[in-house]
């Protein structure tokens, strides 16, 4: 068995003004506990991970990336490509409108319905600890998404390159406008927008569903921009195994994926439980992106006082990328709103994902990131 802390560099323009461009200095206590590892594969909802990273944050400076962002060129491949998995397919239609759901994480939302056919989540945690998705859909349009919830301050950020129609049940004012400065609104459900109905099996404020043929039609062709590298084939190097990934985005949101040959992918858990689609299928992610980013408060509070977190997701930091049971180190590095995450390898070249669906976590400096 082979355990593996990281240690992460917390980088916020608020530290750089504070130390005057001065050096910083990073404190990082390392915690392991040793385990014993089983033979086979994890097939139950069991905990494993052990490994656990502690992140103190001190007065580090901030760097920003210079580079352009641009789109990864690879060679064509037999038939067409879908952007957002890499995955060929002679019927693909790699300008297809792309559609953007907003969706609910809380325990009172699960099971979520059509989350499983997305081509690529990103989960946020928005107030209270709780978490949030942008769920992309191109290539497998589900016949029902939900339950659709209210944006926030970094979700045009974060949808900016992709031309795409935004799903949502509303949001302050600020945030509305900033989503349709960059983005097609589905439409506003309070004011009788028909993508929209209600679910009755679902409590209130979980049972907002959204009709995705429906917000599609008001959807334009987007560019076929590849934002990622995609090969079939892991790359080569001495990678450390990661059979079980364990992210801590809050105190109350703990994220496990599991390995799994048989399904092909990391299996997705809250804790011990697993994250069931509505259909009973668990979610599988092909690859689990954890990018380090800052959270910082947007100013807001919520009915309950607590404040709303906006997130610096342009710049560099940490990466983690996790495919086939490996687990690759790195950064990411994005130069403007208008172009997406590049992901690198510790040798600054683009690390490849498996072509599949995508997962990614969006996990604040000075939480963690363990696997085994």
């Amino acid at each position: 068995m082979q355990q593996l802390i990281e240690r992460f560099k917390n980088l916020s323009s608020t530290q750089q003004l504070a130390l005057g461009g001065g050096a910083g200095v990073v404190l990082i206590l390392l915690i392991a506990a040793v385990v014993l590892a089983g033979g086979g594969e994890p097939t139950t909802a069991s905990s494993t991970t052990t490994t656990s990273v502690v992140i103190v944050e001190d007065t580090t400076t901030i760097t920003e990336a210079e580079t352009a962002t641009t789109t990864t060129t690879e060679p064509e491949p037999v038939g067409e490509t879908w952007p957002l998995t890499g995955r060929v397919d002679p019927e693909a239609v790699p300008t297809a409108p792309v559609l953007v759901a907003k969706i609910d994480n809380s325990s009172a939302s699960r099971p979520q319905t059509g989350l499983s056919e997305a081509d690529m989540v990103v989960e946020v945690l928005v107030e209270g600890g709780v978490a949030r998705f942008l769920a992309f859909y191109q290539s497998n349009i589900p016949g029902e998404i939900g339950p659709i919830r209210s944006t926030r301050e970094v979700d045009p950020k974060l949808i900016a390159p992709f031309d795409v129609v935004f799903a949502h049940s509303g949001g302050v004012a600020a945030n509305v406008e900033a989503i349709r400065a960059v983005a097609t609104d589905a439409g506003h459900p309070v004011l009788g927008s028909a993508a929209y109905g209600r679910d009755p099996d679902r409590p209130a404020l979980y049972d907002l569903m959204l009709d995705p043929e429906v917000a599609l039609e008001l959807g334009p062709e987007t560019s076929g921009d590849i934002w990622f590298r995609f090969d079939e084939v892991p790359p080569e190097g001495d990678h450390d195994q990661a059979l079980t990934v364990s992210v801590s985005l809050s105190p109350i949101m703990d994220i496990n994926y599991r390995w799994s040959s048989v399904d092909g992918g990391f299996l997705r858990f809250h804790g011990e439980s697993s994250h069931l689609d509505s259909n009973g299928q668990q979610i599988v992610a092909d690859n689990v992106i954890v990018l380090a980013v800052e959270q910082f408060d947007s100013g807001r509070t919520d009915g309950a006082g607590n404040p709303v977190p906006d997130y610096r997701v342009t710049g560099t930091g940490d990466a983690f990328v996790f495919r086939d049971g490996i687990a690759i180190r790195g950064t990411w590095e994005r130069g403007s709103q208008d172009g997406f995450f590049r992901i690198l390898d510790e040798s600054g070249q683009p690390t490849p994902l498996a072509p599949g669906k995508v997962w990614i976590e969006l996990m604040p400096i000075g939480r963690s990131v363990s696997w085994q």
